[in-house]
């Protein structure tokens, strides 16, 4: 299945095996961790198990994390 996505700014085409694609798919062919990123689908953070069909519009988000207490 072909998914687009869009990750730090560019919008790329992801080429990922089975008639079923879940969010955490794509963190995945992106060697992302669900810790240091997550998926927003059509404009709603998901879950990693949420499935992702190909005209769904996909952006892949940093997770920014830092500071002290």
């Amino acid at each position: 299945m072909e998914i687009k996505v869009i990750y730090r700014g560019q919008e790329m085409t992801l080429h990922l095996e089975g008639e079923k694609v879940k969010a955490k798919d794509i963190l995945k062919a992106l060697n992302l961790s669900k810790d240091y990123a997550f998926v927003v689908k059509n404009d709603q953070v998901v879950s990693e198990e949420e499935t992702i069909n190909p005209g769904d519009h996909i952006r892949v988000v940093n997770a920014i994390s830092g500071g002290t207490l």
